[in-house]
């Protein structure tokens, strides 16, 4: 069939293509459609001969004009750069000024609850998880969901606009709760390895940095060329090829449930606790309370964008565009701090600094010796791991008792070269094994990356 190639500008998202695929295929003679919002073309395919007047009206009445976007790379004006900076010095300094306050510790507070067991404390720990360091993956998902669909519906009422969040939330309660009756039978199975969750942290960060760049519009050719969307066929089997300006309550609902298997401390704990139950109806009712949980929190960021409206929206977008971002950059760290932990001998975690330069001459202070057994005490709480390093000697086995105070992040373990992949911390004294052979310097972190601590390896010191 004769295929005919047309430059559409204007288009952002999936939502133009279908309304732009349904104009065309109206047209007499025109057998099949495939429209790239990111290439910016329509495809076209013809049993006979189709005028290009006919094309052009049909893409018009869609909304849409013939012709190549002009997109620059970078945004030349200077009141975009100005918000994005005078954001992010906020948001730096806001940032600064919660870790200095009492609220952080009202995090180990709320994690050392976790101890007296009962459903009321899984609700707790998901308001401590809303408040906290996961904010970082499923606050910033939410935030680049919700600001993203009040941003291209700014003529739609509050409630209408609110719809999102709460579908998205929905979703999530509902979801956690099937997913979590499935892991009270199936147990491990959920149990995903500490590199495919960083290699998850960073596909959904790199959709979450592309929402971002389209809220400030920094760059308004990569904010187009990074539309991201199913393939037309998918869409249709699920249903999701209306034209509804791109939003679909039923890929909403499934984003939140799909964040059952994002990254968190908080989250992996409680599956663990749901886990052990061995009853599918009180584990799928743990992972519902920890997700009615985080409601308030992820209702809150969510839902400030429904509430902004006029010349404050434009402001808001670009700063929420920012938060996005620096929430992106914290994933992607982490990440890559899980990934390659070698690449920095400098902790960028929350806690402070590991040891880096030369390694010490003897064996730490929180290492006791049992014999041949070398006794790693560490204690792990609501803000990382404390002593965040230690030393013990080439060539003998370590037996790391680790003291969990607090449900958290860092809850969730990740030493791949101590020869541990992914290891939930219990509440109390958690024992394990591994035995250091080669000198040098072992880094261990929390599954997400954000909290890191290092083990150094000396040489034993010579027989008499």
């Amino acid at each position: 069939m004769p295929t005919i190639d047309v430059p559409v500008k204007g288009m952002t998202c999936r939502a133009c293509e279908v309304r732009i695929t349904k104009s065309l295929t109206a047209v007499a003679g025109v057998a099949r459609v495939k429209v790239s919002s990111a290439r910016g073309t329509a495809r076209i395919q013809t049993t006979t001969h189709v005028p290009r007047r006919h094309l052009t009206r049909a893409i018009q009445d869609a909304g849409y004009d013939v012709g190549h976007d002009d997109d620059p790379w970078v945004n030349h004006d200077l009141d975009v750069w100005r918000n994005a900076v005078v954001t992010l010095t906020v948001l730096l300094a806001l940032a600064a000024a919660v870790r200095a306050s009492p609220l952080a510790g009202l995090t180990d507070q709320i994690g050392g609850l976790a101890s007296s067991g009962g459903l009321l404390v899984v609700v707790v720990l998901g308001v401590a998880a809303g408040l906290s360091t996961c904010m970082a993956m499923v606050g910033g998902l939410i935030l680049a969901v919700s600001a993203r669909h009040a941003e291209q519906h700014q003529a739609a009422t509050a409630r209408q606009r609110l719809r999102p969040q709460l579908v998205f939330n929905l979703g999530r309660v509902l979801g956690f709760g099937i997913l979590g009756a499935m892991v009270g039978v199936l147990g491990a199975a959920f149990t995903p390895s500490g590199r495919l969750v960083a290699v998850l942290m960073i596909a959904v960060s790199v959709i979450m940095g592309a929402v971002g760049l389209q809220l400030t519009g920094l760059s308004p050719r990569i904010s187009r060329r990074t539309t991201f969307a199913l393939p037309a066929r998918l869409s249709a089997i699920l249903g999701l090829d209306r034209d509804h300006t791109g939003y679909s309550d039923r890929t909403t609902a499934l984003v939140g449930a799909g964040t059952f298997f994002l990254p968190c401390g908080f989250t992996q704990a409680v599956q663990v606790f749901a886990m052990s139950t061995g009853s599918p109806l009180r584990a799928g009712v743990i992972m519902s309370l920890f997700a009615v949980g985080t409601l308030p929190g992820l209702l809150g960021i969510g839902g400030v964008t429904a509430l902004i409206r006029g010349t404050l929206a434009t402001h808001f977008f670009r700063f929420a565009g920012v938060a996005v971002l620096m929430f992106a950059a914290v994933n992607i760290s982490g990440a890559m701090n899980v990934l390659a932990p070698d690449l920095s001998s400098v902790d960028s975690s929350l806690t402070g600094s590991t040891a880096s330069g030369p390694l010490p001459t003897q064996i730490s202070d929180n290492v006791t010796l049992d014999g041949v057994t070398q006794v790693l005490h560490t204690s792990q709480g609501a803000r990382g791991y404390s002593p965040a390093s230690a030393t013990v000697y080439a060539g003998r086995e370590v037996r790391w008792e680790i003291d969990s105070v607090a449900v958290s992040c860092a809850s969730s373990l990740y030493a791949p070269a101590l020869g541990l992949d992914s290891v939930t911390l219990r509440g109390g004294v958690n024992v394990l094994h591994f035995t250091p052979t080669e000198v040098g310097t072992l880094q261990y972190s929390c599954a997400m990356g954000m909290y890191r601590g290092s083990i150094n390896v000396i040489a034993p010191p010579a027989s008499p």
